[in-house]
């Protein structure tokens, strides 16, 4: 198994069809093809003609990225996909500043998918010097 991993080639339908896949709510195809459009950079996962998995980098494009929409088939879980699409979303964001200049990536876990992402260097707030990470849904 070879996995590649693609920028700028998801299309609404392949991210549609991982988000179901991944049991996730359902989004308005207006609502996914605006979110493709206003990312800095996406990230598709492909193992021959399949998408296995998928990444998206929002932000600023200066200094502050979100990694959103870690996605990855549970059938091709536990096989590294996921570091692999987390560390060129890193790669990305940090292209994308002065070398030696610190960048912010920041990010949304999953419940019970914290372990993750502190094993790819990532930290659970609040960390010395920061406060929590927080959020607000709006209807």
């Amino acid at each position: 198994m070879e996995i590649a991993i693609r920028e700028g080639v998801l299309t609404p339908d392949t991210f549609a069809g991982l988000r179901a896949a991944c049991g996730m709510p359902e989004l308005e195809p207006v609502l996914i093809e605006r979110a493709l459009e206003n990312s800095l950079a996406t990230f598709a996962a492909v193992c021959g003609a399949r998408t296995v998995g998928m990444a998206r980098l929002v932000g600023d494009g200066a200094f502050v990225f979100l990694l959103c929409d870690l996605l990855v088939v549970p059938l091709w879980r536990h096989q590294g996909i996921g570091s692999l699409l987390t560390e060129t979303v890193v790669n990305r964001a940090k292209s994308c500043v002065p070398p030696g200049r610190a960048v912010v990536v920041s990010l949304f876990s999953a419940a019970g998918r914290e372990g993750f992402y502190t094993r790819l260097g990532f930290a659970e707030l609040p960390v010395t010097g920061l406060g929590a990470g927080m959020q607000m849904f709006c209807l």
